[in-house]
């Protein structure tokens, strides 16, 4: 396989993309003369470009210019990068001070994505790893992103959830999914009793905006025999004190 080897069509896509970056708009006859592309080829790539809404075309000046889907992605990649850079400071500072694993997620449809994960020294085997999906209805960080939704929001998605029970502790009942994340949502924090994996007991708080919405949500998480009483209250605490930091230095308000 060629490391080198580019798609020429791709490339004429992505050279189309960024020239329109630079001039604002421009006409078919600017983009195919301006970037020496065949007027059929050029054409063809702009009415891709178009249908799928990464270019607008203005019929009453003839123009092409960027459109909306890729302020779309741009807004997803700039909050993922800046979340999980803004995270990895304060995990690794609480991972440091409990030698627990800790984990942040963020939400990507009905599923919940780990897109940092930190060990601790004490020995648990968690099945869980950068990249992985997770679900949201037995996670402490599922439910944090799910009760953080607006109602309506969350009422559309409760119902296209898998509820898979893993443990005897699962929920899989809508009705009573829907009213431990209200409790969630009251508490300001959620918890991974044994439902996800047996033994494994997790703490997940959510990371906020400015304007209370949920960017993501971190978690704890530790053998049942540790993560008990008054020290599970603790690492709830200093879980709670990280998702603060965080959100503000994501420019968010924590709330009380």
């Amino acid at each position: 396989m060629q490391e080198n080897y580019q798609v020429p069509a791709v490339v004429r896509a992505l050279d189309i993309l960024e020239f329109l970056s630079d001039q604002k708009e421009a006409t078919f006859t600017e983009i195919h003369a301006s970037l020496g592309i065949p007027k059929s080829t050029a054409y063809h790539i702009l009415s891709t470009l178009t249908s799928r809404g990464y270019v607008r075309f203005a019929g009453d000046s003839s123009k092409y210019s960027l459109g909306l889907r890729l302020v779309d992605l741009g807004t997803k990649s700039s909050s993922f990068i800046d979340i999980r850079a803004e995270a990895l400071p304060l995990l690794r500072e609480l991972v440091a001070k409990t030698n627990e694993t800790c984990n942040l997620g963020i939400l990507d449809g009905t599923e919940g994505i780990y897109i940092a994960k930190l060990e601790g020294r004490q020995f648990v085997r968690l099945n869980s790893w950068e990249g992985k999906r997770f679900s949201l209805h037995c996670t402490a960080m599922g439910k944090v992103l799910l009760a953080w939704q607006e109602e309506e929001k969350r009422a559309e998605m409760l119902p296209k959830l898998k509820l898979v029970r893993h443990t005897k502790n699962t929920i899989t009942n809508l009705n009573k999914l829907s009213a431990h994340l209200r409790l969630v949502r009251k508490q300001g924090w959620g918890l991974d009793d044994q439902e996800n994996e047996d033994h494994i007991r997790c703490l997940g708080h959510p990371v906020l905006s400015f304007d209370g919405r949920v960017l993501g949500a971190i978690s704890i998480s530790g053998l049942v025999t540790r993560f008990k009483g008054k020290y599970l209250q603790e690492l709830n605490q200093e879980l709670k004190s990280v998702a603060r930091r965080l959100s503000e230095n994501l420019g968010g308000s924590f709330g009380e």
